[in-house]
This record gives C-alpha cells, structure tokens and sequence, in this order.
C-alpha cells in the first residue's frame, strides 16, 4: 500500500512539473536573424521597453528561445518570446554584468 501511495505521489509531481515547465532553446538562423535586426535597428531603446507579465499558458516550450554570444562575452543574452495567438513578438534582453534584464516589444 506505501509503495502504491509513494509511486502516485511520484508521478503526480512529474506531472504537475510537466505542466509548469518552460524549455528555452536556442534560437534558429531565422529568430536569431531576426532579433540581430532589432538590435542593430535600434529598437531596444526605452520607449519600447515594457512591463508585461505572461499569463500562465500563453507561452509554449516552441516559442521560446535564446541568443547568448559565446565568442563576445558581453553578457547580454536576448530571449524571444512568442505568445500563443498573438502575432506580436517580444524580446527580452538580460545583461549580465549587471543583472538586469528588460523586456521590449510588442513587434511585429
């Protein structure tokens, strides 16, 4: 009987786990193309800096991904976000010399 109790008390974890988990994958050519452009064009600036805060749900482990520079070693790494129907793209840029992080969007 312990055994039985122990092994569903197991699985309910990896479950709810599974549930509330994000993977962040690095990005493809085409999203890292994508957020190079943004940065270069000047658009991480503080008029499209935002506060927003993802409902639980909206992201999938899909949409998420991250750019980090290996070969500069400025610290910052940029993470696209793509929410669930919703055509809008954010970016969020970590630096991390500092530990702030901004988030800056909506685009298109």
């Amino acid at each position: 009987m312990m055994k039985t109790q122990a092994f569903v008390i197991l699985i309910s974890c990896f479950v709810c786990f599974k549930i509330s988990a994000i993977r962040v994958v690095s990005c493809d050519k085409q999203d890292a193309n994508y957020i190079a452009t943004k940065h270069t064009s000047g658009a991480f600036i503080q008029a499209n800096e935002i506060e927003k805060v993802f409902p639980r749900g909206s992201l999938k482990y899909n949409e998420i991904c991250e750019v980090r520079n290996e070969l500069i070693m400025d610290g910052l790494a940029f993470t696209l976000y793509k929410p669930e129907g919703n055509e809008h793209k954010f970016i969020s840029v970590y630096n991390g010399l500092d530990g702030s992080s901004k988030l800056y969007g909506p685009f298109k």
